[in-house]
Order: C-alpha cells, then sequence, then structure tokens
C-alpha cells in the first residue's frame, strides 16, 4: 500500500506494527528490541498476510495507511468520511502527514487517494486492550463503507487482509513486501488460542485468530487492517488486528527476536466498541 518507495532499503525501514519506539516494541511484542533480523523462513515455510494469497476479488473498503514512506497500517472505511484502525498506527502522529488509499487491491496505485483532518484515539489509552482509533477523511469517498458486525463466537469464519510482511522475521524485505493486497481464510478462534503475549488477550475486548496449524497468519504492516466475516455476497467488520502472538524462542536459538511464525494474531474487536465508535462519529458530524 505505498504510494512512494520505503526509505533507507529493504532491511534499514523500522517496524511499523508498533508504535516508533522501543518501548512500543516491548508493549506489542513483550520483548527487548533485537539487535539483528530474524531468521530466514525455514525451508517449505508458507511465504504469501502469511500464508494467504493474492486478493480475488475487490474491496472497496480497505485502506492503505501511508506516511511519506509508504504503507505502514490496514484501515477499514466503515462510512463514507470515517475509517477504523488500530491506535498505534496513529497515536502520536500529526494528521497532515498521513494519507490513506481506498478501495484498491495495490497499496501503489488505484482507489481513491485522502487526506486525514483528524484522528480519535479510544480513551483508554493506557490500556492495550483497547488498540482502536478512529480516522476522518478530509473529504468524504464514494467507496463502498463495510458495516460493523456483531460480536461472534468462537468457530465463526473469518477473512484477514493485509499488504503486511509475507515473510515471517522481524523486519521483511522487499520480497516481502506484497504489492498486491493479501487474503487468508480462518477463523475466530477461542481466547486460550492466543496466550503468549505479555499483555494478554481480553475477550471483552480482543479476538484470536490465524492458523496455527500452517503457521499463516497476519505480520508485520498488516496493522489496523481488517478481520471480517462473509454475509451473504458481502463482508462485515470483526476486528482490527492489534498484534502478533509470539511464538516462544527456539531453546537453541533463546535470543531469535519477534516473528509471525506462530501463524496466531490478536485483532481488536471492532463490535465491542460500536458504542464509542457511534458516539464519536455522532458528536462530529
Amino acid at each position: 500500500m505505498k504510494s512512494r518507495p520505503f526509505a533507507g532499503g529493504a532491511a534499514a525501514r523500522p517496524l511499523r506494527l508498533a508504535m516508533t519506539a522501543l518501548a512500543a516494541t516491548l508493549l506489542w511484542f513483550g520483548v527487548s528490541a533485537p539487535s539483528a533480523l530474524a531468521s530466514p523462513a525455514p525451508p517449505g515455510a508458507s511465504t504469501m498476510i502469511i500464508g494467504g494469497s493474492d486478493a480475488t476479488e475487490p474491496y472497496s473498503f480497505m485502506v492503505s495507511v501511508q506516511d511519506a514512506g509508504g504503507h505502514f497500517c490496514g484501515g477499514s472505511l466503515i462510512t463514507g468520511d470515517w475509517v477504523v484502525t488500530a491506535r498505534h498506527c496513529v497515536e502520536g502522529r500529526n494528521p497532515a502527514d498521513l494519507q490513506l488509499r481506498i478501495g484498491s487491491l495495490r497499496k501503489d496505485e488505484g482507489g481513491t487517494v485522502r487526506g486525514v483532518e483528524r484522528f480519535v484515539t479510544h480513551p483508554e489509552s493506557d490500556t492495550a486492550t483497547h488498540d482502536i482509533a478512529l480516522v476522518r477523511l478530509d473529504q468524504p469517498v464514494a467507496d463502498a463503507p463495510v458495516p460493523v458486525d456483531v460480536r461472534q463466537p468462537a468457530g465463526t469464519p473469518a477473512r484477514l487482509l493485509g499488504w503486511g510482511c509475507t515473510l515471517p522475521g522481524q523486519v521483511c524485505g522487499e520480497e516481502g513486501r506484497p504489492a498486491v493486497l493479501q487474503q487468508l481464510d480462518s477463523a475466530v478462534r477461542e481466547p486460550t488460542a492466543c496466550t503468549n503475549q505479555v499483555t494478554p488477550l481480553d475477550p471483552a475486548s480482543e479476538v484470536c485468530t490465524g492458523n496455527p496449524e500452517t503457521q499463516a497468519g497476519p505480520c508485520f504492516g498488516d496493522s489496523g487492517g481488517p478481520l471480517l466475516r462473509r454475509d451473504g455476497t458481502g463482508w462485515k467488520l470483526i476486528g482490527a488486528f492489534s498484534r502478533v502472538e509470539i511464538k516462544p524462542p527456539d531453546p537453541g536459538q533463546p535470543n531469535e527476536p519477534p516473528n509471525c511464525r506462530s501463524g496466531m494474531g490478536i485483532y481488536t474487536d471492532v463490535p465491542a466498541h460500536r458504542e464509542w465508535i457511534d458516539g464519536v462519529i455522532s458528536s462530529t458530524s
């Protein structure tokens, strides 16, 4: 989802899943900042989200959140002028420095491009389990938004979307940054399936998903992007990607950096925040 080339080369661009500093790494990944990149994917490992495939249909509501370096987070258009994303994607940033590409399957072209008027983060800003923000566009768009769903139980089929790393290392090179939107079918999992966190999953406000059997799931750069449920011929929004579920280090590699090899991810439960979302939108209309 980048409109311009990444700065600093393939391995030099900082992680965008976390906020922008070491403290963010500690919060979102629960480990100290590593001094080296994660080891490459093992032979035969999935290399396409991770384990996904190129999008097979249009997603008019899919959003790429971009800065001067290009795509760094995803989002979902929920009204003609409001986008929901992860709080850590926008917290501490200047709205004037961001642009959003909406409704394109490519992160670098097509769709509708808009600036940002403002963003509103969840008031419980000291709580990692409310990793959600609303972004207001500087002008409305004609792209069709995605309706916010009701809360879904474990076992509900779900789809993940994103332009994040398709390789499981902490920082992926250019070969791990897909130009075309990736999709992956999964399901809402029991909360106990996402346990390897310093900040545990909160079942009241978060959703666990992913495919641990194939190590296929969300990764760095997918932050803020949607978790969806098919409803007839369309989609409804279940979640916004918050953080990866860390795979315990290999005993032989105790200093292995954070990676996405567990296949599991934690999403903010968007329907659980519906009252707050409706309140923000109605108060600024």
